[in-house]
C-alpha cells in the first residue's frame, strides 16, 4: 500500500505543477474558443500521459546497456505464488490504476476516438511501447503489465461511457467533452 500512496502523492504534485505550467497555454486556448472546463480535459490527458511515462520509465534510472533483459511472456505467471496477493497489490493494482485516467480522457479529448476499439487500440499501443522500451533499458517487460494496463484503460473508458450516459444533457459535461448542443 505504501507504493500506491507514493504514486498518488506524486500524481498530485505533478498535477499541480503541470496545471501551473499549463496556465499560459490556457490563455492561448481561451483565445481559440476553448472553455476552461474543456481545457480541464486536456490537462487531465496530459497529466495522465506524463504520470504513466514517469512511473514506468523515468522513476527508475535508465540503463541502455543492462546486464540482462527480463521478459515474461507467460500471462498470470505470478498467480499461485505464496506472495501473489501482495504482488497483486504492489505491482498489478498500480498498473490498473495508472491507466484508468488514460482510458477516461482519450475519448473526452479526441471526439474521433470515442469508439471502444479506438480507445483500446491507443491504450494498447502506449502500453506495448512502454513494455518494449523497458526491455531495452534494464527494466522487466511483462505481458501481465500489458494486461493490467489494458484493464485499467477499459475501466476508464467504461467510466467515461457511464458518465456520458448520465450527464448527456448537462451543459457542463457537454462543455467538458466538447459537444455543443443548442438547448
Amino acid at each position: 500500500m505504501h507504493r500506491i500512496e507514493a504514486y498518488i502523492r506524486l500524481a498530485l504534485i505533478f498535477i499541480i505543477i503541470i496545471s501551473i505550467l499549463y496556465l499560459p497555454i490556457s490563455v492561448i486556448l481561451k483565445k481559440k474558443g476553448k472553455s476552461f472546463i474543456r481545457q480541464l480535459s486536456y490537462i487531465g490527458l496530459f497529466c495522465s500521459i506524463f504520470l504513466i511515462i514517469f512511473a514506468t520509465i523515468l522513476f527508475v534510472p535508465i540503463n541502455f546497456h543492462p546486464e540482462m533483459h527480463i521478459l515474461n511472456i507467460k500471462p498470470f505467471n505470478w498467480i499461485g505464488n505464496v506472495e501473489s496477493f501482495n504482488q497483486f497489490v504492489v505491482e498489478k493494482l498500480p498498473n490498473i490504476m495508472l491507466f484508468i485516467p488514460l482510458g477516461f480522457f482519450i475519448p473526452i479529448v479526441f471526439k474521433s476516438k470515442r469508439k471502444f476499439y479506438k480507445t483500446s487500440l491507443i491504450s494498447f499501443f502506449m502500453t506495448f511501447s512502454i513494455e518494449f522500451f523497458q526491455y531495452f533499458i534494464g527494466r522487466s517487460s511483462d505481458i501481465d503489465d500489458i494486461i493490467t494496463n489494458m484493464i485499467g484503460a477499459i475501466i476508464g473508458y467504461i467510466v467515461f461511457m457511464l458518465l456520458n450516459k448520465i450527464f448527456v444533457k448537462q451543459r457542463w459535461w457537454n462543455s467538458f467533452v466538447g459537444v455543443f448542443y443548442k438547448y
